[in-house]
C-alpha cells in the first residue's frame, strides 16, 4: 500500500505538471515543456517485533530506492488532438502516455518501449471532477507579480491545499502548494479555458510550480516524502495530427491497471532497473528548489 500511495502521488503531480500545458490548447499539434523534478523520501520503522522489522526495513529501502521517482531536468513532448486525446513522450523513462476521453470515461495507456511493456487504466472524470472540485475549495491567491513566458505577459497566481486522511490506524497529511503563470492574452492558445485547481480563472497556464510534502504513520512505520516539481511551455506549434500516432505498437503488452495496481509499480520498476543498467538513466538535481512546507524539517528519526 504504501508503494502505491507514493506511486499514485507522483503520477498525480507529475501529471498535472505535463498536463498545465495540454489541456490549454483546441487545436492540434506539438507542446514542447522543461521540468525539474526533485523527490525525497524518509522512513523510520517502529514495530519491536524482529522478523516484522527485518521485513519493513527491507521493503522500505527498496522504496527509497526505486520509489522516489526522477530528481534532474528533461523536456517532455505532448502531441495534442483537441481536449479529447494526447500522447506524451517522457525521455528520462522513455515512457509514452496516451490519453483518451470518451463521455465519462478517460482511458490512460502508459507503456516503455524498452522493456515492451505497459498498463491502462480507465477512471470516471465526473468522480475526478468532484475530487478537483475538494481541491478548489482553498482560497486562490492572485500574487501580482507577472512573468514573461513565450512572450506573453503571465500573471502569478498561487493556491494551497491540505488533506488529512485516518484509516484503519494510518494516519496521513499531504500539503500541496501550487503556483501557476497564466496568460489570459486573447492570441494564446488555451486563453478563454478555465486554469486546472483555480476556480474562477481562465487563461493558459504556461508555467507551474508544485511542492508536495507528506508523512503517514502507524504503529510499524513513519514514511515522509517531500517532491519540488517545476513546469515551463517551451513551445507551442500547430501541426495536423494524425489518429495513428496514437495507436499502441503491436509488441507492447499492456495490463489491466485497474485489476492489477501492484503490477503497475513493478512494471514501472523493471523499466528502470533496464535503463540504470543500460546506464541510460541520469539524475542531476536542478540547482534551484523552492520549499514551502517540510513536515519533518530535519528528517531526525
Amino acid at each position: 500500500m504504501k508503494k502505491m500511495m507514493i506511486l499514485v502521488l507522483l503520477s498525480m503531480i507529475i501529471g498535472l505538471g505535463n498536463a498545465v500545458a495540454q489541456e490549454a490548447p483546441v487545436c492540434e499539434g506539438e507542446i514542447t515543456t522543461q521540468i525539474h523534478s526533485v523527490t525525497k523520501m524518509k522512513s523510520q520503522v517502529l514495530t519491536k517485533n524482529i522478523l516484522a522489522k527485518m521485513i519493513l526495513k527491507r521493503v522500505m529501502k527498496k522504496v527509497e530506492k526505486n520509489g522516489a521517482g526522477f530528481n534532474g531536468t528533461y523536456t517532455a513532448t505532448t502531441i495534442f488532438k483537441g481536449f479529447n486525446k494526447y500522447k506524451s513522450l517522457t525521455p528520462y523513462n522513455n515512457s509514452v502516455t496516451i490519453v483518451e476521453k470518451d463521455g465519462d470515461n478517460m482511458k490512460t495507456t502508459t507503456y516503455f518501449p524498452y522493456i515492451k511493456k505497459g498498463y491502462y487504466q480507465n477512471t470516471s472524470i465526473s468522480a475526478n471532477k468532484k475530487e478537483t472540485e475538494a481541491i478548489q475549495k482553498n482560497d486562490v491567491v492572485k500574487t501580482g507579480e507577472t512573468m514573461v513566458i513565450l512572450g506573453y505577459k503571465c500573471d502569478i497566481y498561487q493556491v494551497k491545499s491540505e488533506v488529512k486522511t485516518d484509516t484503519a490506524g494510518t494516519q496521513s497529511t499531504t500539503i500541496m502548494n501550487h503556483q501557476f503563470a497564466v496568460c489570459s492574452d486573447p492570441s494564446c492558445l488555451g486563453s478563454t479555458e478555465d486554469v486546472p485547481l483555480l476556480p474562477g480563472v481562465k487563461g493558459s497556464p504556461l508555467k507551474y510550480i508544485n511542492n508536495t510534502s507528506s508523512m503517514t504513520s502507524n504503529n510499524m512505520l513513519n514514511l515522509d516524502f517531500l517532491m519540488y516539481l517545476d513546469s515551463e511551455t517551451k513551445s507551442i506549434i500547430p501541426r495536423k495530427v494524425e489518429d495513428s500516432e496514437f495507436e499502441v505498437p503491436s509488441d507492447i503488452k499492456l495490463i489491466d491497471g485497474n485489476k492489477d495496481p501492484d503490477k503497475i509499480l513493478k512494471i514501472t520498476e523493471e523499466n528502470t532497473k533496464y535503463m540504470k543498467k543500460k546506464k541510460l538513466w541520469t539524475e542531476k538535481a536542478p540547482d534551484e528548489v523552492r520549499i514551502f512546507d517540510n513536515l519533518q524539517e530535519d528528517w531526525d528519526y
